[in-house]
Formats: C-alpha cells, structure tokens, sequence
C-alpha cells in the first residue's frame, strides 16, 4: 500500500490526514487525522492584509515629521534674516498667535494698488480692523517683517494639494490601473471637483487664495476648502516675493515651502513572470499588452442570440478590422462593424439582432487597441501601410515611459520632475523623427500621448510567444492553462514550473536558512497564500519526521485562499444573497403546507422560481401540485451528472418527467438539437428566463449558456473536474513538489491538486458527512471537519472520476434499478476507522507570542483625575472629543460632559428626528443666538487605569494584551498579571524579558498564557482541552473548546477559578497535534 498524505487547506486552516491506501485492493489504513488552525493573513472585516493599516500609520508618521521638519526648517530661515522672531521665545508665540488671513489678505490689497490715493484709501480700511491686527503688525503703510514672515509660515502650514506628477488613468476596459478601490476613486473625483471649483472661483474674482479665504462668511469654514498648491505658489510669486530681500532669499524660501519628495517605487513589488521567471514585465501601456488584451477579449466573444456559437472566422475577421483601430467598441459598433458582412450574405439586418456573450456579463463594451487607436489617428491612411508600422509600435512606450520615469540605483523608478519629463519628451519627439523620418507635427501629438499605467503579469518575450495563438483565436485561458496545449507551454517555456530540482528535499525548505525560499515568498504578493505556504511547511515536515515521506500527497484548497479583497466581497455577498433565497423559500413553503422543508424541497423551490412556473424544455406550466406532490416534474441535471460530475446548483433545472427520461444522458442540444423547430422554440424559451438584474430572480448568464450550448462535452472533461488549476493551488503543488527530485512532465506525478466539487460529493455517498453530527450535512461548527475532508481527499484517486460517472450514471438512469445505486468506500471499515481517529484528534492551535500589532488606539484621552473604585478594579475618568453626528444614544443621553452644550445638543436632536445621525445633516445647533457651532462635545468616559497608557500629550485605549502570568504568592494565593501589547513592546526594547518569572515578593512562577496557548482541565467532571482566545482585565481569560469553530463553548473565567477549581495545566500542542506538557 501507498503512504498518501491527504491536506485541506482554507484561509485558516489545515487539516491533514496519513493513510495507507491501495485502491486496486480495496484496502486502507488510517494513521492520524489531525488539523492546524492559525489566524487570517487578512482582516476578517475589511479583507485587507493585516500590515496596511500599520503601513499607513507609518506614513501618516512620515507625513507629519517631513511637515515638522519643513516648518522647522522655514522658521530658522525666516529668524536668520529677521523675519521671525527665535522659535522658542514669547515674541514667538505672539506673531503664530495672529490671524495670517487677515495678513495675507492686507498683503494682497496693498499689492494690487497702483497709486497713492488707493492704496491710502487700503490703509485707511486696514487700520480700521486694527481690533483684528496688532500694532507690531505694520510699519508705516506696509505690513512688518514679522508680519510678512508669519503669513509666509502660514503658506508652509497650508500649502495645499500639488496634485499627481503624471496622473494614472483607467485601463481601456475599464478598470484603475491603481490600487485604490471604488469608494477612494469616488472620494478623490468629489476633492478635484471642489479645487477645480475653487480655482474658478479666484479667477472669477481675481483674489489670492488668502485674500479669497479671508473675505468668506464667519460661517462657512476656512480649513475645510479644497485648493491646489499651484494657487499657493501664485500667491507667494504675487505677494510675498516681493517682500523678501534678495532672489537668494527667495528661492530658499519658496524650496523650504514647495520642494516636494520624488514619488518612486521599488522594482522588487512588481512580482515575476509565470513562465519566464526572470524576465522584466510587460508594461500595460505597450502595444503588446494592448494587443493582447483586446485579442483575449475577442477570443472569448460568442454569439447568445438568436443562438448559441462561436463567431465563425468571417465574422471574426470583420470586427477585428474595426476593432484593432479603437480604443473599445460598444455593441451597437459591433452590430455595425458586422453589417456589410450579414449584407453579403443576404441577411442584412439580421446583424441587429444579435447578443453576445460579454454583453449579458454586464460588459458595456468590447475593449480594443488604444496604442493603435491613437497611431492610426496620428499617421491618418498612411498607417497600415507605413514601412516601420512595428518598430514605432515598440518603440512608443519605451521612448515615452522613459521621459517620464527614471531610475535611482537600479531598485527605484522616479518620477521626473515636470521640466525634466518635458525635456526628454522634447527627445523623444526627435527620436521618432530622426529615427522613422515622420513629420514634426506627428511627432508633437506622439510626445503629448498619455499611455495607460500598470503591469502585466507576463513578461514581454512571454506575451509575444503567445500573441500567435492568439492570432489564429484560440482563448487566452486555453493558453495559459488548458490540458490541450500543456506540450505546447513545457516546450515553448521549459522552466516555467521553476528550477529543475535533481536531487529533492528530505523536508520542504525554511525561509529562514533557505534564500531561495525568503525570495520566492517575498515576491508573492498574496498575504493569505503566503501564511499557507509557511503553516503546510510546519505540517509537513513534522508528519515526515513521524512517518516519513509519502508516496503521493494529495491537496484540496478553498478558493478563499487565492482570492482578492474584491473577489472576497464578491463572492460574500453572492452567498449572503443566497441564503436570502434560501431562507425565503423555507418560509414560502412553510405557509404552502411543508412544516420542515428539506434541502430538497428548498433546491426545488428555487429552481421553480428561477424558470417561472414554466418546463424549460416543453414550455408546459408547472404548478405547486405538480412539482411538490405528485411529482409530474423533476429535479435534472443540465449536463448529465455522469459525464460532467457537476451536482451544483448552476448545473440544475426542472423537468417534466417524461422528458427527463427521454433526455437521459444527453445534453440539451443532443437531445433536442435534431428538430430545429423544438430547438429555436427552447432558445427562445430560455432566453427569456433571464435574470433581470445580478442577484434578481431568473437564471444566471452562465446557466443560459449551458444550457442553449450547442457543443459537446469533452471526453477528457471529467478528468479535468478532479484537478485544481487555480493560482492558490499551483503555489502549493509547486511547494510540496521540492520534496521529490526533477518534477518536470516526464517525472511520476506525486503532487495532486484535487477539486473541492468532488471530494464534496464523495464524503457524502461515503457517509462521512455526519461523522461530527447527525444532520447529514458537514459540521463547520467543529474545526474537526477538516480533518474529515482531508482523509476524503487522501482517498481520491484519479480511477475515481470513473466511478462517479459510473454511480451517476445508475442514478439519473430512467430504468428501474434492482439496488440502490451506491459508490463503494475505499475500505469497508474507513467510517469506523474515521470515528476513532477523528475523537483522538486536539486540534493544534498557532501560538501568538510575537510581539506585533497596533500598541494602543488612535483616540488621545484627556485625564480629569477623578477616580472610582468598585470591589479590586479602580477606575478612572477621561475625556475625549467627538463628532455630534458620531454619538450613540447613550453617549447623548449620559456622557456629555459640559451640561449646558448636552442640553443643547439634546433638544437639537429630539427636534430633528431623535436619530444623531441624520438630525446634523443641515446645520449644527450654536451656543447661544450668535455663538459658536456645536460640531464635536466632549464625553466623559470611564476606563480602567490597568488598561489606559500615556501617549503623547494624554492617555490611549491599549489595544491589546500580549499574556498573562499567573504567579502562586507565599500565602498560598493565586496572583495574576496582565501584560499589554504596549508593555510587552517595552520589555523588549529595554532587552529585558517578555514574560517576567521571577517577581521581588518570591511569588512564584506558575505559567504564561497567550492567544493560541492551550490547557487540559476538568469541567463538569470532564476532562477538556480549551483554547485560549483573549486575556482581558484585569484578570479574565477568554476560553472555548479545542474543536469549536463557532464559539458556542466560549467562556470567561477568572484564572484563579481556573487553577483552584479546574486545575488546569498548560500544555503544548505541535502543528500536527502531538501534544506534551508545557515547561513555562
């Protein structure tokens, strides 16, 4: 028998399992079940990796010191030539204490005068708001120096938005070539309205900004006014230079106030190549990349109405043709481009008719070539005929990206400033002219093109080894991945799977002393793959140091594990949308008469109304009646489940029964694709079963496709069906194949990716689902499951898509069956064996001792150093101030710290709605007729002093605690120490030991226990393994159930309670579940 080593791997877990198994005999043994669990590489809310929000801390750091720095800087500049006073000096704080708006705005009035008698008549107006301005501020008919120098402090400190160097634009289908996401973009659009908005607004009134903000109404807030620094740096030329000496002075000044970092960032982030690993990448901006684009999407374009097809190579050819020479086309143009064609054919009009595939995925239009776009507009007729049509195309992006963007020490690209990407665009207009003999004219419209940004994820010399394929319209994801061209991709790119390894790993290799595995975890730019890769390596290598190294090593993973943040939501919300389904249809058919509906009847319910009441196939009525009690109607499986094992929702429809016999193991169209009237009349039919909208009610897009499909299955598709190819998997595979020597094509296959959708089914026929309960379905509630489903993928084989479609084939047979049809088990005992292994399972829990994270919250408190004691806990109050629309209704009710602004707030929002949230969407309330807007309060809150730490100029929230010491005192009592984040952090930076044993009273040392950490006690006279999940304070200790999944078990004791009454005992567990005592 083969040793095989069975993995289930998601976003959090891995469950494993060792078995013998020898398919041919029948026979198999397990040797241990077993499951890791380790926290999400992501925040389980916002999907995002974990290190962003400490990253954008840390720039929000760097921000404010550069800010510090930069004022700092200007200060001394402006004292060492008189003016402003020193930095640490009354005389300072006097001047900073001065309205710089009122002085910009004097300053801009005395500039603009052009005689005596005005600007008479401006100091005349100036000395009469002298109550506003101090003596000091002027000297005769003009402002002081230190006057000048603080409304030039003042332009440092409100310098505005310079705005992007060289600004990204979408890519050509649509989406950013940025990061950032859809709320950002939406956000930033809103920003650049209001400074294109306040930009109009100065010229329309022919004012500095200073002098503009200046003269706004007292109610409408000066800091909150979008500008951009452009205005800034008009007003210092207009105003303010003037006043400075010499042009020395000058431009030091206007560099401490306007010098700006270059942007850059670091070749390393760009990722690799999948099949030319060390190659550079294609440049998105390229005519390569956009050709490649455009042929992927048009390969993949296929007529849906008035049939089901392809595009047939004339058809291809004609919208090619336009296609190549615009940035997109919309289905209107697409009809168009098709219209000469069809009128050949004698079917003009027909064109009109059409609907294809992209459009009913919610595409609005087909993406073309915008490099080409662009060329065929510069060069006119000219183009398709032009001697060095694809040098220039090369050469386009080169010339231009380097104009733009330089390097610094071969890891960073700059961006140029704008003087300098304006000369050497002036170069690369020469170049274009001296090098293809173009005219001046084209090459003033080539230097001024705009390229779209971003990469993609194959390098250049990849892309133009697949661009043939393409050409002659095979899909790109063919290319890239399908069973039908795996020789063409081992020939064309050899080492595409990684290094050739000769002699493999005795065990899977260490970051930690194995460069080439630091790098290759480096460059993945996935967090969640990256933490899987790290967890499998600790399994695996201590199941080899158990058992030694397997045979075969089969894996499952979650599409979770591969997915973007976007992917996530979703896919989330696909599923939350579902159960809405779901749920609704229980409760339909619980007012119809079926008190507990089952699965079933719910799947039938859904189905019903997808279709609406009406046979796809015969278009007869369907009825409650019918479908729910005499059974006229049938559950079917589009594509026989015998040939396509796809038992899902999307793989399902009604049926009359009668039909459903004679369609058999057909699909649609070779049942009834012989009779083209019953044929068209079903188009038709199921046409218009479409959903409305994505989510609505009516079948999806791709359920339509299948199920109007007018081509075969392919012979090999059940095979595919067992064989994961996603991103996540192929990371995993390539990982655990180091352990053997030479995984190339030739070498035996002993790393298999197998398909969540079979091992699904074959734990169910194998009666393994209600091992942990006795519903029948899969208990997620216990982390045990996964070990479930790592033995059912240890047990399939390849020979087992055979018997699937063998079983299905039984099943959905319209003849009387003698038996049951069933699908054997590997081994007659393997639901016996999985019982005892399952129940001696502890579930390994990753420990998490690493002093990491955020130390304590953003909120500073405020100390009113008033205290409250309640039994052991002290507690004291702070202040902190709020948002009025932010206040819960307690906070309202109870917090206000000021009586007479809570009263006022309070009659505000009884008045407007009672809701905080929507009663300030207007206005604020004032205190009194005409005095200040009330927009944040201040609260008075209580904290316990054990879990507040000074920070800055007041007291934070920490965030966190790292352990619990639990130490016995010479009186024989049991002491506690809770040790935070912040403290933990502290230790460290002094060098002293995180978790401190020794203590001055000769407490002694019991043990330590951090998130992770696991103990074996008595509960209920039963002796339990519990997980430590959290530590609070003063002294409790958030506890459940090694197995629990869910929660349910979760409890909070004290941890005295735990020692005196549970006698609880700290243990290790390692990542394959061995468990031993703990030493601390």
């Amino acid at each position: 028998m083969a040793l095989v080593f069975g993995f289930d791997i998601g976003t959090t877990s891995i469950g494993f399992a060792v078995i013998d198994h020898d398919p041919g005999q029948g026979t198999g043994k397990i040797h241990r079940l077993g499951v890791r669990i380790f926290p999400e590489a992501r925040d389980p809310k916002a999907l995002v990796p974990l290190n962003q929000d400490r990253r954008a801390a840390r720039m929000r750091r760097r921000q404010l010191r550069r800010r510090r720095q930069r004022r700092q800087e200007l200060g001394t500049l402006l004292h060492q030539n008189g003016f402003l006073p020193r930095r640490d000096s009354c005389a300072w704080n006097r001047v900073m204490g001065t309205d710089p708006y009122l002085l910009r705005k004097w300053a801009f009035n005395l500039q603009r005068t052009d005689s005596h008698e005005s600007r008479n008549q401006v100091f005349a107006a100036m000395q009469a708001e002298q109550a506003k301005l101090p003596e000091w501020a002027f000297e005769g008919e003009r402002l002081s120096p230190h006057a000048v120098g603080r409304a030039i402090y003042h332009l440092a400190q409100r310098r505005h938005f310079k705005g992007r160097d060289i600004d990204e634009i979408a890519g050509d289908d649509g989406t950013e070539t940025s990061s950032r996401d859809a709320d950002q973009e939406e956000t930033d659009k809103q920003v650049m309205s209001a400074r294109d908005d306040t930009r109009k607004a100065l010229q329309q009134e022919g004012k500095t900004l200073g002098a503009w903000l200046a003269e706004r109404e007292p109610n409408k807030c000066k800091r909150g006014v979008h500008a951009l620094r452009q205005n800034v740096e008009d007003e210092f030329d207009q105003v303010w230079a003037p006043c400075l000496p010499n042009d020395q002075i000058r431009e030091e000044v206007r560099r401490a106030i306007f010098d700006q970092r270059p942007v850059f960032w670091r070749r390393n982030t760009l990722g690799t190549c999948r099949f030319l690993p060390g190659e550079e990448l294609c440049p998105r901006g390229s005519w390569l990349s956009q050709q490649r684009r455009m042929l992927e999407k048009l390969n993949n374009l296929q007529l849906v109405s008035p049939e089901q097809r392809c595009l047939d190579p004339e058809e291809r050819q004609a919208i090619l043709a336009k296609l190549q020479t615009q940035a997109s086309m919309k289905w209107a143009g697409v009809q168009k481009a098709l219209a000469p064609l069809y009128r050949e054919r004698n079917q003009d009009g027909e064109q009109k008719r059409l609907k294809f595939n992209l459009q009913q995925g919610e595409e609005k239009k087909l993406l073309g070539n915008s490099i080409e776009a662009n060329l065929a507009k510069i060069f006119g007729d000219g183009w398709p005929e032009h001697p060095h049509q694809q040098a220039i195309r090369d050469a386009l992006h080169k010339r231009l990206w380097d104009a733009d963007y330089g390097t610094c020490g071969g890891q960073r690209v700059v961006i140029r400033p704008a003087e300098e990407r304006k000369e050497h665009r002036e170069q690369a207009a020469r170049y274009f002219i001296e090098t293809f003999g173009i005219s001046h004219e084209q090459a003033e419209e080539i230097k001024n093109l705009k390229l779209p940004t971003g990469w993609e994820p194959y390098s250049t010399e990849a892309l133009q080894k697949i661009l043939p394929l393409l050409k002659t319209g095979v899909q790109f994801g063919e290319i890239i991945n399908g069973p039908d061209l795996v020789s063409w991709r081992e020939e064309t790119f050899p080492n595409h799977q990684g290094q050739t390894n000769q002699k493999g790993c005795d065990r899977l290799p260490s970051p930690k002393n194995n460069k080439q595995e630091r790098e290759h975890l480096a460059s993945l730019r996935n967090p969640t793959v990256a933490r899987t890769r790290n967890e499998l390596r600790k399994v695996v290598n201590n199941l080899i140091d158990m058992f030694g190294k397997p045979d075969l090593i089969r894996v499952e993973l979650a599409r979770d594990v591969g997915l973007s943040k976007r992917e996530r939501e979703e896919k989330q919300t696909g599923m939350k949308r579902q159960e809405r389904r779901r749920n609704a249809a229980r409760e339909n058919l619980q007012e119809r008469g079926i008190s507990e509906p089952s699965r079933d009847h719910i799947e039938k319910w859904m189905l019903w109304e997808e279709c609406g009441h009406q046979c796809p196939y015969t278009g007869d009525h369907i009825c409650f009646e019918a479908l729910f009690q005499k059974n006229e109607f049938q559950v079917e499986h589009i594509w026989p489940c015998s040939r396509s094992l796809d038992d899902s929702f999307r793989n399902k429809t009604l049926c009359r029964k009668d039909m459903n016999i004679k369609k058999g193991n057909q699909t649609p169209f070779e049942c009834f694709g012989h009779n083209h009237e019953a044929w068209e009349a079903i188009k038709d039919r199921v046409n218009g079963m479409e959903a409305s909208q994505e989510g609505g009610v009516g079948m999806s897009p791709g359920k339509i496709r299948r199920l109007l499909s007018e081509k075969p299955i392919p012979d090999d598709f059940t095979s595919r069906q067992l064989n994961d190819t996603a991103y996540a998997a192929k990371q995993v595979v390539a990982q655990l194949r180091q352990l053997w020597p030479d995984p190339g094509p030739k070498a035996p296959v002993r790393v298999q990716a197998v398909s969540g959708r079979i091992t699904a089914r074959l734990r169910w026929l194998w009666g393994l689902n209600n091992i942990l309960g006795d519903t029948g379905e899969k208990n997620r509630a216990d982390h045990r499951h996964h070990a479930v489903d790592a033995l059912t993928v240890a047990c399939t084989h390849p020979g087992m898509t055979q018997k699937l479609s063998r079983y299905w084939q039984e099943k959905d047979s319209p003849r009387p069956a003698v038996e049951k049809p069933n699908l054997p088990p590997p081994w007659e005992t393997i639901r016996k064996d999985t019982e005892e292994a399952v129940s001696a399972i502890v579930v390994s829990h990753r420990v998490r001792k690493k002093v990491s994270g955020q130390l304590h919250k953003e909120t500073i408190y405020g100390d009113t150093r008033k205290e409250e004691t309640k039994g052991e806990v002290t507690y004291r109050f702070f202040v902190t101030r709020k948002n009025v629309e932010a206040l819960s209704k307690k906070e309202l009710k109870e917090q206000i710290r000021d009586d007479e602004v809570g009263r006022i707030v309070r009659d505000w929002v009884e008045k407007h709605g009672g809701d905080p949230k929507t009663a300030f969407k207007d206005s604020y309330p004032t205190l009194g007729e005409n005095g200040h807007k009330i927009r944040k309060v201040r609260l008075l809150v209580k904290q316990q002093i054990e879990t507040m730490a000074q920070a800055s100029t007041g007291y934070a929230d920490l965030d966190g605690n790292h352990h619990i010491v639990l130490y016995r005192l010479p009186n024989g009592k049991v002491d506690c120490k809770v040790v935070s984040l912040l403290r933990a952090s502290r230790r460290l930076a002094r060098r002293e030991h995180v978790i401190q044993r020794e203590r001055s009273d000769d407490a002694q040392f019991i043990m330590s226990l951090s998130k992770g950490d696991l103990l074996n006690l008595i509960q209920d006279n039963e002796n339990k393994v519990v997980v430590v999940e959290g530590i609070w304070s003063p002294n409790r200790i958030v506890i459940l159930d090694h197995n629990d999944a869910k929660g349910s078990s979760r409890t909070r004791p004290t941890a005295s309670s735990l020692l005196l009454k549970s006698n609880a005992r700290k243990i290790s567990v390692d990542p394959i579940g061995r468990v031993r005592p703990a030493n601390d």
